[in-house]
This record gives structure tokens, sequence and C-alpha cells, in this order.
């Protein structure tokens, strides 16, 4: 029962209950019953301010925020001009929308509330893709608008344990903006998500890069991407060669302990290849759609985007074969000493053999002091030697 209705119905009670003499138990419990019913208010106000938290409202106990401004939490707004980059604030966007003199570039290193409303309110953007900004999916896409491009790419991040992880980039290149929008794993720092976009402001900043579309800026960002997937490769790569002369100048069998290591540098590197063959896909298919309606034939940053993630993929299916060649030569290695001991072992029970079923045959009969026959002892002990002999001979052919 909610605690008003709990108040009221206390005081109904109260006031139409008949007057009686209050002994100490009635007291005890009249006192107790208004404990609770202040216990069951005081946590009734902690639940709806914790809720309303949560939703990222204030409660009602506190004064709201005006309806009408929009917090700048976390996003960064830069204009884009002549190749130099202006650091703008979230309010300045409706006039540098209007402009035409450059672009602007909205980067959201994690979605929240405001930035929400900057996606769907400000710039329009399609209720789907919100949500796909919101909660990643970790499929690659693309989808054409009639004003704008959403795409989504993966870029692979080794986490202190050895894994890969899944982070994905949103990109909606429009013809006056580019909003990147990031995905925060909680296995990974913040700033690690941001290392595309930042190392592209830098480069603007320094004058190295001098963007004057934002489909230029977004071929940047991409690039970007693609390094690090590149030297997270090579990482893998100088791994994987290491392990290898490890195992070529091991005489001795390999420990699980390799063997894990292989497995697990194979997968590292079958993720690696399979994001990057997912984005050469998401790019190709982005290709196709901005041919439509324009010159025929890819863009060239398209194609060489394409060919950096495909790269990227070859590099990886390489070193996994190189990886495969390793588990297979210690897998052979491995069987080919057991097949060898194992026939050592044949060949000792084989020689065996004859001498136990001798013995077997004459065991105690024939060695019998007073008794004992020196012609049937030679011949039993002829016979163990012509079958070991023979078993030899035969074993050697």
């Amino acid at each position: 029962m909610p605690p008003a209705r709990v108040h009221a119905f206390t005081m109904m009670v109260a006031t139409r209950a008949p007057h009686r003499p209050h002994g100490p138990v009635a007291s005890a419990i009249k006192w107790a019953f208004k404990r609770y019913v202040g216990a069951e208010q005081a946590l009734g106000d902690v639940i709806r301010e914790a809720r309303a938290e949560a939703r990222g409202r204030t409660p009602d106990t506190l004064p709201a925020a005006p309806a009408d401004s929009v917090a700048d939490v976390g996003m960064r707004v830069r204009w884009i001009s002549s190749g130099a980059a202006e650091q703008r604030t979230v309010d300045d966007l409706g006039a540098l929308l209007d402009r035409d003199d450059g672009f602007v570039w909205v980067d959201i290193p994690a979605v929240d509330q405001a930035a929400e409303r900057v996606l769907a309110e400000l710039f329009g953007f399609h209720p789907l893709a919100v949500r796909d900004c919101l909660e990643p999916g970790h499929v690659p896409k693309v989808h054409a608008y009639p004003d704008h491009l959403f795409i989504t790419l993966q870029a692979s991040e080794q986490e202190p344990n050895g894994q890969i992880r899944y982070r994905e980039l949103n990109q909606f290149i429009g013809s006056r903006y580019l909003v990147t929008v990031h995905e925060q794993v909680r296995a990974l720092a913040l700033e690690v998500g941001e290392l595309e976009t930042s190392a592209v402001l830098g480069r603007i900043e320094a004058g190295r890069t001098h963007p004057c579309r934002p489909a230029e800026l977004s071929y940047a960002i991409v690039t970007r991407l693609a390094a690090r997937m590149e030297a997270l490769v090579s990482q893998l790569a100088r791994s994987v060669a290491a392990l290898n002369q490890s195992l070529m100048g091991r005489r001795g069998g390999v420990s699980e302990a390799v063997i894990d290591e292989m497995f697990e540098l194979r997968d590292a590197l079958l993720a690696v290849e399979t994001i990057a063959a997912q984005n050469h896909a998401i790019c190709a298919r982005m290709a196709t759609l901005t041919a439509r309606g324009g010159p025929p034939g890819p863009h060239p940053l398209l194609n060489d985007v394409l060919d950096q993630f495909e790269r990227i993929r070859d590099l990886c299916q390489g070193r996994r074969e190189q990886l495969q060649g390793m588990l297979d030569f210690s897998r052979t290695r491995a069987t080919t000493k057991m097949d060898r001991a194992m026939t050592r072992l044949t060949l000792l029970s084989a020689v065996a053999l004859p001498v136990s079923v001798v013995a077997d045959l004459y065991g105690m009969n024939v060695l019998v002091l007073h008794q004992m026959q020196v012609v049937v002892l030679a011949m039993a002990l002829g016979a163990m030697a012509i079958l070991t002999v023979g078993l030899f001979r035969l074993a050697r052919m």
C-alpha cells in the first residue's frame, strides 16, 4: 500500500474509533505503527528520487532545468573551414549549419540525453539510426537518406587479457556536417574510443590535413581506424614470429601453454580479419550508393579505403595460415613421437611374447632339480632364441 494511503487509512481509523483508555501494549503498538508509516514515506521519497535521477530528470522537489536549453555534455563541436578547426558550442549549431563557407564536425564520445536530443531534434536523423547509436548491434551497416549517409564501422581493440573487443564508430555524413558517434566499451578506457578522431583533429590543427568536405574528413577518420587495425595486426604478427622461432628451436615436446597461445593468437587474427572483411563490404556498399546519380565508378577515396581493409584482411589471413601450419607441425611432430614410442613398445612386447609363452608351457615342470631333463630344457631355450631372432629380423624388414 502506498504511504499516502496508509497515512489516510490511519487517520480515518483514529477519527472513527471509540475513545478507549490506552494501556502500555496499545501505546507500543501505536508507536510502532507510526514509525512504520514514517519509514514507508522516507523510503518512497528515496526511491522516487533515485528513479528520477536514473531517467536523467530532477525529482519533483528540485527545480527543473529549462526545456529549451541543451547541456554541452561530452559533445565536441568544431567548425572546419580553410583547413582550420574552430571550437564551438552546441548552442552555435543552428547558425553554423546555415553557413556555406565550411562545415560542422560534431564528435560525440558517448550518447547521453543531450546528445540524443541533438541527433533527433536538431539534425533530424531517423529514429532507427539514433537507436543504432544508443544500442550498438555489432554489425556494420550503411543507410542512404535523402540528404546524408549513415555508416557504422567496427574497430578492433585488444584488451589486457589479449582478447579482441569490437567497438563501433557511427558517422552521419552530410553536405554541411559530419557527426561521429563512438561506442564506449566498459573494458576499455574512455580515450581509446576517441583515438581516431583525436588523431585527425591533431593533424588538422597542425596543418597536415586540410579536409574541404565532410566526406574527406570521414575518409581521414576511417583511414586512422584502418591504420590502428594494421598496427594491431603487426603486433600480433610479431608474436606469431617469436612463437615460430621458439617452436623451431625447441627439440622437446610442445607444452600446453604454447598450444594455448597459438590458439589465442589465431582467434585474435580471425577476429581482426572478420572486422576488416565486414568494413570492406560496407565500404563497397557505400561506393555503390554514392555512385548512383553521380559519375561512373567509385570515388578514389573509397577505392583507397577498400584497398586498406582488403590489405588488412590479407595480412590476417596470411598470419593465420602460418599459425595453422605451426599447429599442424607441432601436432605432426607429437604424433610422430607417439608412433615411434608405440612401435618400440610393440617390438618389446613381441620380443617378450615367445619367452613368456615357452615359460608358461614348461615352467616349473622343466626346472625340477632331481627330474630335470637337459634335452627338453635345451629345446625350450632354443625355441626362445629362434623366435626372438626371427621377430627381430621381421621387425627390421
